[in-house]
């Protein structure tokens, strides 16, 4: 039985079909931990669609109403009769007190009069028709008159009228599309920090547009005197206080406040910097209670590669006490970055880097690459994952060509014991793609038998190498014609260059300290990364230079051949595209 059968809203057949029409359709699961609120028009069912929600989401659900009469004595049709201005600040006070994580139903007016207090939340619009509204409300006598001076029927226009225009304008997530993320799954939320001097209201939008759902703000990061009232309108807040004072205005505008542990805790979310890696028996000890409904965040340096199963097992004994909703586990480190993408699907939160040249702390992966995932497989924690290897690698298109998603693990050659760090992996991934400065140092890790690799597939509890280079290397040199080809470089591209050439293309290899005085002629390959300059000397005379690499930097690569007299064949997509249909192949190999 599907989730929408469980619920059984009874909408009829037109959402129904759409239901069935987009199951196969990709779509985010739900975001763990966020205050899922039902609103909508009056009689449009929000109360009797709760209980199914929040079972069927396992989480404890609350009527606002009722809970308003409940704690107040009060009915609500007298209340709103006598008092309605009393009363609308009492369900809101009431709202944002609540726990965060929660499933609410709120009155028919919450979403028209309170549209800001719902920042931070996942709001739900339950649909109604305007004639099944007035219907319903005709037969309830015991819902209070909104405007008693004009007719029934007048007063049901009238609300319907302005209450729709308002919640259109507060764009809420659609009943099926809630359905369907459910159906997905939990992932975490994805949280982006918001850098020093920048314009804090713009970074929020561009933010916001690419996939983020909640902007941290820092207090050692961003001036106590910046105003976040336009900020927080395009994304909500999560002010994390990481100096002695936290501004009373931020404090006002969050939907989350992070209070160190170290501090005192009191946040909504309570995190810890530790110092050194710590065993789950320690980490246990130190967490003994936070407020209730409140977040955990324990953040601690990668540390040997020998022992990081201690992090899943801390994240997991977390989870058994305050509820796996609730609790973020972060590694820190110039290696963290593959076990953060690993932990990601069972975190509560996900704090990532909004661009390649500023991370707030080692180890963050991109906030695309999150995006990515989730849209395309969902948020499943046991799946194993595929990643490339790399540096400067921001511009790769490896997780957008595969139908799996891909890890981006851009990682500073010199910090990498890579022999090791494959066999920390080992549990977590079924596949690599290598790329520069890797392929050779890949080779060596797993004893290849080639002098360069860029494929790894995971076999018997070890690692296989291939070089599916060859396949673009040919694909590359059939493109760019007959004859002898100048290959500048001799790296990890130079070895698939010589294997795919075997017998058809002579080739001659150029290095970089010893460039020929007569300019280069005929066929050429260009191998060098972007970022490095072209060789003192370097000059090209009727020279047709492929260039293998793509996007931004085959660009910069072909502006510098234009440079130095020659003419750049942009190849680098039927490169790529004909070695990835090879990894392709390799990778389903996986065991």
């Amino acid at each position: 039985m599907s989730l929408f059968d469980e619920v059984d809203v009874r909408l009829g057949a037109t959402l129904r079909a759409e239901y069935q029409r987009r199951r196969g359709a990709p779509i985010e699961a739900l975001p763990r931990g966020v205050t899922v609120v039902l609103a909508g028009h009056r009689a449009a069912g929000k109360t009797r669609l709760l209980p199914h929600v929040a079972k069927l989401l396992g989480r404890e659900g609350v009527d606002l109403d009722a809970e308003l009469e409940r704690t107040s004595g009060r009915s609500l049709r007298d209340w709103v009769r006598d008092d309605e201005p009393g009363f609308r600040q009492a369900e809101r006070v009431l709202f944002e007190g609540l726990a965060p994580g929660l499933v609410v139903a709120v009155g028919g007016g919450f979403l028209a009069k309170h549209r800001e207090a719902l920042s931070g939340a996942l709001v739900v619009l339950v649909p109604v028709t305007f004639e099944t509204y007035a219907e319903r409300l005709t037969a309830d006598t015991t819902r209070p008159r909104l405007r008693p001076e004009l007719s029934l029927d007048a007063e049901l226009q009238q609300v319907w009228s302005e209450r729709d225009a308002l919640h259109q304008a507060a764009r809420p997530l659609p009943l099926v599309d809630f359905l369907l993320m459910a159906e997905r799954g939990l992932r975490p939320r994805r949280v982006v920090t918001l850098p020093p001097e920048l314009d804090a209201e713009a970074f929020a939008w561009h933010a916001r547009h690419l996939g983020a759902e909640l902007l941290e703000v820092r207090t050692d990061l961003v001036a106590p005197d910046v105003d976040l009232r336009r900020v927080a309108r395009a994304l909500p807040l999560l002010v994390s206080q990481r100096t002695d004072v936290v501004p009373a205005p931020w404090l006002k505008l969050a939907a989350l406040v992070d209070r160190p542990l170290e501090r005192g805790g009191g946040g909504s979310l309570v995190s810890f910097h530790a110092e050194t890696p710590m065993s789950t028996s320690e980490v246990m000890a130190l967490w003994a209670t936070i407020p209730p409904g409140g977040f955990v965040k324990h953040i601690e340096p990668l540390g040997s590669l020998d022992s990081v199963g201690r992090l899943f097992a801390t994240r997991d004994a977390l989870a058994e006490r305050f509820g796996a909703s609730r609790v973020t586990v972060l590694p820190m480190g110039p290696l963290a970055l593959p076990f953060r993408a690993v932990l990601a699907p069972r975190n509560a939160l996900d704090f990532l880097a909004m661009e390649g040249g500023w991370t707030a702390a080692p180890g963050q992966r991109l906030l695309v690459d999150a995006v990515r995932e989730t849209r395309r497989n969902g948020s499943d924690p046991e799946r194993a994952r595929k990643g490339i290897f790399g540096h400067h690698i921001a511009h790769s298109r490896s997780p957008r060509i595969h139908r799996a998603p891909f890890d981006r693990l851009d990682l500073d050659p010199s910090a990498v014991d890579l022999e090791a760090l494959l066999k920390a992996l080992t549990p977590y991934y079924s596949g690599f793609a290598v790329t520069n400065p890797f392929k050779k140092v890949a080779a060596r890790a797993v004893g290849s038998d080639r002098d360069a690799v860029n494929t790894l597939v995971r076999q018997g509890g070890g690692w296989a190498s291939f070089n599916s280079d060859v396949e673009g290397a040919r694909a590359a040199l059939e493109a760019l014609g007959e004859g002898p080809v100048t290959v500048l470089g001799e790296g990890g591209v130079g070895d698939a260059l010589s294997e795919a050439a075997r017998g058809r293309w002579p080739l001659v290899f150029v290095k970089r300290d010893s460039v020929p005085r007569a300019p280069v002629t005929g066929l050429a390959v260009w191998t060098w990364p972007a970022q490095l300059e072209a060789p003192v000397g370097l000059r090209f005379e009727n020279a047709s230079v492929a260039v293998i690499a793509y996007g931004a930097p085959g660009l910069a690569i072909a502006r510098k051949i234009r440079e130095l007299g020659g003419t750049p064949v942009r190849l680098g997509p039927r490169w790529f595209i004909a070695q990835a249909r090879r990894q392709r192949q390799l990778w389903e190999s996986a065991t």
